[in-house]
């Protein structure tokens, strides 16, 4: 069983991890040779771990929950302080982008709002209970680092990093261009496809007559997760936005983190999702043969699409 976590534990969990990276950042500028791309992943992790103390010693793991969302924000200013011209100029596509990742970020506090936040953590995420239950007290705590921590925050991150060189540019960023127009308007569509599947589960949920009833209507009608899919059209905008910049064809490996993104929650989240829809959603497996799994596709009764 997991324990109850209080709001200041929460705060207190948030503010350390991010006083914590601002202090660090300073010092690894100065004992290390290394890029300020590769000090901003250092430092992710570092603020990671810091978060994972405080899970531990509450002994919750959900303590981590919306972390994957506040750490793109400090490392964008992070990224921001490091480029030619320095904090306080703003060229257009790094504006662009750090715009989008504000309005993603605030997206998800304001449609999926933590309790964390306010009243606390009265219970623990499923998913981690679900493992909690089967690993003996010191192995799930090292799988929860490993899987539950530090596996989103890395999968975040490399999905940021497009925008992390678009952000180092500064001054010396190309000029706009068309692929710009179709990167704002891709990511953008993004968090509408969460904001709105976010929007229509939540009515279901208050209409439903039963907790078993499965939600089949407006975007949940065209895909069985739409807010994974959404999720996974933000970061594939902000790729284009480093297409744009020059920054993927200086660097491909750049490319490869709004894949994997795709890659995990169709191959890793979605099955765990819908096994547990099987067992809990009247007719789920009707829906499974009928209703895509991640990407919005027109149901079709009898097959199964990506």
């Amino acid at each position: 069983m997991s324990s109850q976590v209080s709001p200041h534990t929460c705060w207190a969990a948030y503010i350390t991890a991010l006083l914590c990276v601002t202090a660090a950042a300073p010092l690894l500028n100065a004992s290390t040779a290394l890029g300020p791309f590769a000090k901003g992943c250092v430092l992710d992790v570092l603020a990671t771990v810091v978060v994972y103390f405080f899970s531990l010693v509450s002994d919750n793991s959900s303590v981590y929950d919306p972390f994957w969302c506040v750490a793109p924000l400090w490392l964008g200013f992070y990224y921001k302080s490091h480029a030619p011209g320095g904090f306080w100029f703003y060229e257009p596509r790094e504006t662009l982008c750090l715009l989008l990742m504000w309005a993603w970020a605030v997206r998800f506090f304001v449609g999926i709002p933590w309790e964390g936040w306010t009243t606390g953590l009265s219970t623990e995420d499923w998913r981690y209970a679900k493992f909690r239950g089967q690993l003996p007290r010191a192995g799930y705590w090292a799988f929860s680092l490993s899987s539950f921590h530090l596996t989103p925050s890395l999968l975040i991150l490399a999905a940021l990093a497009p925008v992390a060189r678009v952000l180092l540019q500064g001054t010396a960023a190309p000029p706009l261009n068309i692929i710009d127009a179709v990167g704002v308007l891709v990511a953008s569509g993004g968090i509408i496809i969460e904001g709105v599947a976010d929007s229509q589960l939540a009515r279901f949920r208050c209409s439903r007559r039963s907790e078993r009833d499965t939600c089949t209507s407006g975007l949940w009608r065209w895909s069985r997760h739409p807010n994974y899919c959404g999720e996974c059209v933000f970061w594939s905008g902000c790729l284009v936005l480093g297409v744009s910049s020059g920054a993927v064809s200086a660097e491909p490996a750049l490319a490869i983190g709004a894949p994997l993104l795709w890659s995990f929650f169709r191959f890793a989240s979605v099955p765990l999702m819908d096994a547990r829809s099987l067992e809990r959603r009247r007719g789920f497996d009707v829906v499974m043969q009928s209703v895509s799994p991640l990407l919005l596709w027109p149901p079709r009764h009898g097959h199964k699409r990506l």
